[in-house]
């Protein structure tokens, strides 16, 4: 493949969020936008193909063939080899891990893992047996958002497994010599990504790596392929609450992505009494040297009423998740060696670069951080909540899975705040979220579009948030999660299910151990299935006293507010067959790619028919069609060639309301990525002499075909970026009457096609005439 050389500096194309921030970690230095390497564009290499059959077993596939759950009717007995340990999984991690262990080896397979890629990464256990959770790592390094959680009964049987994993890599983390010097050029990048989201000085931002990763869209976005390619993780970190995450293509240094993360018991609190907060981490620290705590556990009340009141609320959340079997103190809790040990930890009256108050509250990864007014009981325990996220289900921030991390601190939150027994817990307050606060009301819980929020997930409100203005939309898109906790706990009619509601003791106790059960990646679909799941188990061994009736109830919650559905917007347009449902269709040419060759087209190199050819070299999903025959797939790996799929033979244009139509898929990235990658385009060209000269069709009447990318208005009219799933599209060429026609589609590279590969889907294609 033809070599690229491209410049190691950043392209500018996100929305800007404010953020302050100080020194750069290492002081590494910055290379210059015309700095140039060489790079290779590399191959696919496939890990493993998702398993097929598994009735009785899975309960989700996506379109790749992956399952995400498996759910089998009678929980399966743990293997003989691990039969000594499996009454034991309950009460001892190690046993409750090497159960899991042999357990998860014989479900892996229809994930697509390799069980000796699962790494038990952590496990818990509870009153009715123990969850395990294991991260995938390929070539010793973990994958994002790659992982399986097991969930055993107290015999060690497997009630359930949910996760998703990588299918496939592309290129390579750099050799031993390369290490130092690619983080170096990697720590730059991050900072650099950041400085230019956030417009700052980025000498004033500290990046700290957080290690090497595997990196695949399609574990936490909906689009379609499965590839992982090498990044650098980093934390970013700057003034008052601004806490970012980074990541940098391994090899390249390109920064690809950059997302703000900002946002018994022993109860330590301070007061910062105004004082501006730089960096938002050491310097909030309540104890250990900085503020001086004002209030702690068995103490005095404090004069400061904001201190007395995020004492009580700290009690209030404890004592909530107490009631769950989680001691959110030894969670959660952070001990700065100030003689106080582990505490629940929070400084209040902050201010921020300037802003006196501060209006906001946040969670720094380690203890909370309030500005003044803001401390009330459903912001405390919605911030806490994203501390026990961070140390459960680790819900990555962004995209759906960012939606579900929020909704859960909202949910949790305001549970917090109907169980409390606060003076402000009235009928037109129950389910809003911040009243009482300085900010005043921000969210409805039950009615989310007051708020612009989306209340299912067809709902014009849901925000497709392709200028990254919200790490995809993770506080908007929160509202489907809060509207379906809603319908679970207290009922009512909504888009045709009218749920009776299971009360708030059975809805606590079913949302936070779904939380258990939820992989970093997880979509609304996901979280419905482990909801679905989680209550089959509480039900089972009487948690709470749910009954399967509740379990019913919730099931109807789930399907009011569609969340096991794809989101409603931005779906792939479909082309009409004819512009009227009477007119009759006579085909004249047509292929769904079943078999190669079919007599009807031809295809240059980069292109496999999946199921039949079965090419070991190619990314594993070939298989991928609209119809779940089989579809012609290609691949662009090479940013300077293209591949091309053309009809056989000539035909000769009679009729007027001759059309060609296709079904297609298409996943060339570049919309995903804050700063432009494009992977490749897709075109469509006709010939009028056998294919002695070819001309481009994006001109003539299209339904739904190429149009001009508006980050690149000067390249020509292609389908671009990422078509969401499978679209249709039909063009007109009545036009060429008396004429013989070829028709040829073309993948072309793009920019970026070595560093994150194209893919294009074919199927059902057909020449017809409607009369």
């Amino acid at each position: 493949m033809k070599a690229r050389t491209w410049l190691a500096g950043l392209a500018v194309g996100a929305v800007s969020i404010s953020l302050t921030a100080p020194g750069l970690a290492n002081s590494a230095p910055v290379p210059s936008s015309d700095s140039t390497t060489v790079a290779q564009s590399p191959e696919i290499r496939t890990i493993a193909a998702p398993k097929a059959g598994g009735n009785g077993l899975v309960s989700k596939r996506d379109e790749t063939g992956r399952a995400h759950s498996i759910r089998p009717a009678t929980p399966l007995k743990a293997p003989a080899s691990v039969g000594a340990k499996a009454g034991r999984s309950a009460t001892s991690k190690p046993d409750a891990v090497a159960v899991a262990k042999a357990q998860v080896a014989s479900v892996a397979p229809y994930f697509g893992a390799r069980p000796a890629d699962l790494v038990a990464q952590s496990s818990s256990l509870d009153e009715f047996g123990s969850q395990v959770k294991f991260q995938q790592t390929i070539d010793g390094v973990q994958v994002y958002g790659g992982e399986i959680i097991t969930n055993l009964d107290k015999t060690g049987a497997l009630e359930s497994a949910n996760g998703e994993v990588s299918l496939a890599t592309y290129g390579k983390f750099p050799a031993a010599d390369a290490v130092d010097a690619a983080k170096a050029t990697a720590q730059g990048a991050a900072v650099q990504a950041v400085a230019t989201r956030a417009k700052v000085d980025g000498s004033t931002l500290t990046a700290k790596l957080v290690g090497p990763r595997w990196f695949d869209l399609s574990l936490v976005t909906r689009q379609p392929g499965s590839v992982a390619i090498p990044v650098y993780l980093y934390e970013v970190t700057g003034q008052g609450d601004v806490r970012w995450q980074a990541m940098v293509h391994a090899s390249a240094g390109k920064a690809l992505l950059a997302w703000d993360l900002a946002e018994h018991i022993n109860r330590v609190v301070c007061d910062a009494n105004h004082t501006n907060i730089v960096t938002g981490n050491e310097d909030a620290r309540c104890g250990g040297g900085v503020f001086a705590p004002t209030r702690v556990e068995g103490g005095p009340v404090s004069s400061v009423g904001d201190v007395n009141q995020v004492f009580d609320f700290f009690g209030d959340t404890s004592n909530l998740y107490a009631g769950l079997g989680t001691d959110l103190t030894n969670l959660i809790g952070a001990d700065y060696g100030d003689g106080l040990g582990k505490a629940i930890r929070g400084t209040v009256r902050v201010c921020v670069s300037g802003s006196c108050p501060f209006a906001n509250a946040f969670w720094n990864g380690e203890q909370m951080a309030f500005g003044e007014g803001v401390s009330t009981d459903d912001i405390t325990g919605h911030e806490l909540t994203h501390g026990v996220t961070q140390h459960t289900a680790g819900l990555a921030y962004l995209w759906e899975s960012g939606a579900i991390n929020e909704s859960l601190s909202d949910i949790m939150g305001e549970f917090v705040d109907l169980t409390n027994g606060s003076a402000d817990d009235t009928p037109a307050n129950r389910w809003l979220m911040g009243e009482g606060s300085s900010l005043g009301a921000i969210r409805s819980m039950k009615n989310p579009p007051q708020f612009g929020d989306p209340d299912k997930m067809s709902s014009p409100n849901f925000f497709d948030d392709t200028y990254f203005q919200d790490n995809g939309g993770v506080h908007f898109n929160s509202g489907v999660g809060n509207k379906t906790a809603f319908l679970i706990a207290d009922g009512g009619s909504f888009n045709g299910q009218t749920p009776a509601g299971i009360g708030l003791p059975k809805s606590e106790s079913l949302w936070h151990e779904t939380q258990k059960v939820l992989t970093s990646g997880a979509d609304y679909s996901d979280l419905a299935e482990a909801l679905r799941a989680t209550c089959n188990v509480l039900q089972k061994h009487h948690v709470a006293n749910m009954t399967n009736a509740d379990c019913a109830e919730v099931n109807k919650a789930i399907l009011a507010t569609e969340l096991d559905q794809a989101p409603g917007i931005a779906k792939p347009a479909k082309a009409p067959v004819c512009d009227t449902a009477a007119e009759k269709v006579k085909n004249l040419i047509t292929t769904s790619f079943k078999q190669d060759p079919d007599g009807v087209v031809t295809h240059s190199p980069g292109w496999v028919l999946g199921k039949q050819q079965g090419d070991p070299t190619a990314q594993v999903d070939t298989s991928y069609s609209s119809d779940g025959d089989d579809s012609l797939y290609g691949q662009i790996t090479d940013p300077a060639s293209s591949i091309t799929v053309q009809t056989k033979s000539a035909m000769k244009i009679k009729n007027d309301k001759t059309y060609l139509r296709f079904t297609h898929a298409y996943n060339f990235y570049n919309v995903f990525f804050i700063f432009w990658l494009p992977t490749g385009t897709g075109s469509l060209d006709y010939s009028d002499d056998n294919g002695a000269t070819w001309h481009d069709t994006s001109a003539l009447p299209w339904k739904n075909g190429p149009t001009v990318d508006p980050n690149f208005p000067d390249q020509p009219a292609s389908w671009h970026a990422n078509s969401g799933g499978w679209e249709t599209s039909r063009l007109d060429v009545s036009q060429f009457s008396g004429k013989l026609l070829k028709f040829r589609w073309n993948g072309h590279g793009g920019d970026f096609s070595d560093l994150v590969p194209g893919n294009w889907w074919l199927d059902n294609a057909t020449i017809y005439t409607c009369s």
